[in-house]
Formats: C-alpha cells, structure tokens, sequence
C-alpha cells in the first residue's frame, strides 16, 4: 500500500509540472484554457502510464482540486488540465478557463501566505509571481485544513486591498478551485496594494 501510495504521488506530482509548466517543452499539445488531450498525452512514450483510469483517480483524490478532467463531446475526447499554477505563455487569463473578478463584492478577502525568509524581499519589493504567470491567493484565511492557495504551514498572511488593485485595473482572476490569481503589474505587486500583514499564529501585524 505504502508502495502504490509513493508512485500515485509521483505520478501526481509529474503530472502537475506537465500541466503547468512542461507541456511544450516536451512536445504535448495544450491549448490556450489549459487542456491537455488524454490520447495525446498518452502517445508521449514517458507518459504512457498516464491511462485515463489512472488520470480518473489522480484527479478525484487530489484534496485541492488541482485538476479538471472532462469529455469533449465535440473532439471525441478526454481532456485534463491543471486549475491554476501555469508558466506557461500560451496559458492565460479568461482563455485558461479562468473567471474575471469585475468588482471587490465577489471576493471579500485575498491573502496570500508566505514565510519569513521570504519577507525582507517581499517587504521592499512585493510579491513576485516568479516563473509563474500569476501570484496566488487564498479566498480565505482559515489555515487549519486543506486550503487552496497557500500552504498549510506558511508563517505570513498578506491580505491584498482588492478595491485598490481593482480600481488600477490590474486583473484578478478565480480558477474553478477557487484560487485567486493576480499577474501584478510586469509581475510585482508592489506593497501598496497591501491592506495588512499579519503573522499567522500571533496575528500580529507587520510593518512595511
């Protein structure tokens, strides 16, 4: 059982880097919402044991909803792809099956947690979506369960000021998994646009 349990994760883990960042370096189509077809994927003579059985199973035990797997009457088809977490160009905004947030009533809270290795840099020069093509936020701070957009042990909380970062017209988006995804502006969110800090055990608030 241990077994089979450390080959799912792999296989999970392979999967999520596919999706999200290694598609066409490998040579797998993905389309510009993100989808991956299930028979071109499998023609992939490294992802051959990607079988739509497995791929079934990887996608409903995942506790963050990392994935959607689904039929495409039109092609004739499955498809799967990753929710959120993309670097790659080709998948962006609206076309990656992304919701567009149009007004700051329809996400109450953003906050995005980090660590304190991380906030000398963050502190001086925001948050930096890195190699990724948005920052990551959580549409909740409670921390003590599987929660989609931070990490469970994270030390940090930054709640982002949604009516400022609106009012500037930089996007927000909603992946189907409920994460809040953010490009910033040339892909910094400058600390202005942070309403409060706060250290996540003490709630303590921190200066920037």
């Amino acid at each position: 059982m241990a077994s089979k349990q450390r080959t799912d994760t792999q296989l999970s883990k392979t999967l999520s880097w596919l999706l999200r960042h290694g598609a066409k370096t490998e040579g797998v189509t993905i389309r510009a919402d993100g989808f991956v077809s299930v028979p071109d994927l499998q023609k992939h003579p490294r992802y051959k044991s990607f079988t739509l059985e497995k791929l079934k199973e990887i996608a409903a035990v995942d506790a963050k909803q990392r994935y959607t797997l689904r039929w495409n009457a039109e092609l004739q088809v499955h498809e799967i792809r990753a929710n959120q977490g993309h670097s790659m160009a080709v998948v962006e905004g609206e076309a990656g099956g992304l919701e567009r947030i149009t007004h700051v009533g329809q996400i109450p809270l953003a906050v995005h947690g980090t660590y304190y290795r991380y906030w000398e840099a963050i502190s001086n020069q925001g948050l930096s979506r890195m190699n990724r093509n948005h920052v990551h936020f959580a549409c909740s701070d409670e921390t003590n369960g599987t929660l989609s957009g931070f990490r469970s042990d994270c030390q940090i909380l930054i709640y982002l000021n949604v009516e400022k970062v609106l009012a500037a017209g930089i996007p927000i988006y909603r992946s189907s998994n409920n994460v809040l995804l953010c490009p910033g502006i040339r892909g910094i969110i400058h600390s202005s646009y942070f309403q409060r800090v706060v250290d996540r055990k003490t709630r303590q608030p921190l200066t920037y």
